[in-house]
């Protein structure tokens, strides 16, 4: 096979000679040179089998630094285990962390391996990147307990390997609500950063996970500065937070059928009638450098549907929400909508909503950062206040017909 990067030719590629020539793996030569790894890789390189023995049993005492990374990964729910193994996967973008990772984990037995698998769902042999220890060895039988890691040492891992950047916020996916929980004390109580739990994110039911963002812009900054030291020493951990790249705006439509009433409109629409609405929700960002996206499509439909699909579709609009119970008109809709998903799409820049295919209303409403100051809008909310009119709605409980009595004096 002919090389193309140092124009050698060799028996079978593998990572071994492109790492001397190149400093690439296979995945990596495949990508740069546009080509499918059935049309590089030999036969016997494809589904090898794996055997326990081939791993070292881990040391006696794993050092601070091993644990920190353990406990890091664990929070992002990135061992998984796998036929006696336990299986942390990467990226190839992230190559360079996963390496960085595996030297923090040698101590439990962790070897890399970059697999390669032919999958019929796919009709390709695709590549993985994993780091991989026997599942034994991550079971302990210490005789005295151990301390847990240190916070911060944990917390950088697993921001450099989870943690997401949106519109100054820092988004945080962890593997269950107890770390999630655990982790939004310490921030709060030892750094006075806070964040809130996003519940009607989709994640618990996808995931099983619990997903915080930090409360404000300042938290998000406050969080960032506090971790900068550790995560600039990880390859691309710091670069996701910071890097400068192009800005993109993406959109999800989504449809639900409802129906509705305009109380006091002089002609049809006072009605009850309905139709099926066509919601387009337009989200503005960086365009990530580790994952190449603005936001995870699969994110953005998990929160439209569970906030705004689930609770209209089929239903009736005026009873589905106080804020429409007056009026239910696409532009009032368009306001609900905007303050119902901002908490969870911070980058949330348009919201295009059809009545009909003829009909729609485009709304920009408040960022987060102005929300969390100003509130809502007063708009959605007519019936709250107490009238200022006392006196003249004192007319809705004078009988008709009766005069009212006055008092007067005689001098």
């Amino acid at each position: 096979m002919h090389c193309l990067e140092c124009g050698e030719t060799v028996s079978q590629l593998d990572n071994g000679h492109l790492l001397e020539c190149s400093n690439l793996t296979i995945q990596e030569y495949a990508i740069r040179h546009q080509l499918p790894l059935d049309l590089i890789l030999h036969s016997d390189q494809i589904n090898k089998p794996d055997h326990i023995e081939n791993y070292a049993r881990p040391v006696a005492r794993p050092t601070e630094a091993a644990r920190q990374a353990l406990l890091g990964l664990r929070w992002a729910g990135l061992l998984q285990e796998n036929d006696g193994f336990v299986d942390v996967a990467g990226e190839v973008r992230r190559l360079d962390l996963l390496l960085w990772t595996l030297n923090h984990l040698v101590d439990y037995g962790f070897q890399f391996h970059q697999i390669y698998e032919y999958r019929s769902d796919t009709h390709r042999v695709v590549a993985k990147n994993l780091l991989r220890a026997p599942l034994r060895n991550l079971v302990h039988d210490w005789a005295m307990p151990e301390p847990p890691p240190a916070f911060l040492g944990a917390l950088a891992v697993y921001m450099a390997h989870r943690a997401e950047w949106h519109a100054g916020y820092l988004f945080m996916l962890f593997s269950r609500p107890i770390y999630a929980e655990a982790v939004r004390e310490h921030l709060a109580c030892n750094f006075h950063i806070h964040c809130q739990v996003l519940d009607a994110s989709g994640e618990s039911d996808a995931t099983g996970g619990s997903l915080l963002r930090t409360l404000t812009l300042a938290d998000g900054d406050k969080l960032l500065e506090l971790m900068k030291d550790r995560l600039m020493t990880m390859p691309t951990a710091w670069e996701r937070f910071q890097a400068i790249t192009p800005q993109a705006s993406v959109t999800k439509e989504l449809v639900f059928d409802s129906a509705h009433f305009i109380t006091d409109h002089p002609a049809k629409c006072s009605n009850l009638h309905g139709g099926r609405y066509v919601l387009q929700v337009e989200v503005t960002g960086r365009i990530d450098p580790v994952t190449g996206c603005v936001v995870d499509y699969g994110y953005l439909k998990r929160v439209v549907n569970r906030l705004i699909i689930e609770r209209f579709d089929h239903h009736h609009l005026n009873y589905a929400a106080e804020e429409l119970a007056w009026r239910s008109s696409t532009e009032m809709l368009c306001v609900y909508i905007w303050e119902q998903l901002i908490e969870y799409l911070p980058g949330l820049s348009g919201i295009r909503l059809y009545e009909t295919t003829n009909s729609w209303c485009d709304y920009q409403g408040r960022s987060l950062a102005e929300q969390q100051v100003q509130g809502s809008e007063s708009l959605l909310y007519p019936f709250r206040a107490k009238s200022d009119y006392t006196e003249l709605r004192r007319r809705l409980i004078q009988q008709p017909g009766k005069p009212r009595m006055t008092a007067c004096s005689v001098s």
